[in-house]
């Protein structure tokens, strides 16, 4: 069977003035959860783009924001599941600092099965109302507001 073909993407913890996160809510046919679920923005790297691009791209293409500081990656998480072309992706997550906004999407999120943006206050998180990636979101969160950037990313569990 051989290694699996793994997408790599870049993610944003991004945090506004308050701790808020803005995270954007996955949903597309045949997912096996009622609601979908609530992720960092981001996606995939291009063929001969940096992290720092792909992550600057993604921000401006999803929520229509530009010139932000990118202060270091806080986690990676590997996951294997079906998707077009790949067996999975290894995501690193970056955190973000900005000023809190209103996202404007320049680009049909739909198309890319998100239905949804919205921040979300540390409390609400630890609350776990809704579901998250990583899902463990709260524990992660908390580490980073506490810790600040790792020397080197916090690797998930594959179940994260």
């Amino acid at each position: 069977m051989g290694e699996p073909r793994l997408r790599q993407a870049v993610r944003a913890l991004l945090l506004d003035q308050d701790d808020h996160v803005l995270l954007v809510r996955f949903d597309w046919p045949g997912l096996d959860l009622e609601g979908g679920f609530w992720a960092c923005p981001g996606g995939g790297v291009d063929l001969g783009e940096s992290h720092e691009e792909a992550l600057r791209r993604e921000l401006a293409e999803e929520l229509g924001l530009d010139g932000f500081d990118i202060e270091g990656a806080v986690w990676r998480l590997t996951r294997l599941f079906p998707m077009a072309h790949w067996d999975g992706q290894t995501e690193v997550t970056y955190l973000v600092r900005a000023p809190r906004f209103e996202p404007r999407p320049r680009v049909d999120l739909a198309a890319e099965n998100v239905h949804g943006i919205r921040w979300f206050p540390p409390a609400e998180i630890a609350a776990e109302q809704v579901t998250f990636s990583p899902r463990d979101l709260a524990p992660q969160l908390a580490r980073v507001l506490t810790e600040g950037v790792p020397d080197v990313p916090h690797e998930i569990p594959a179940l994260g």
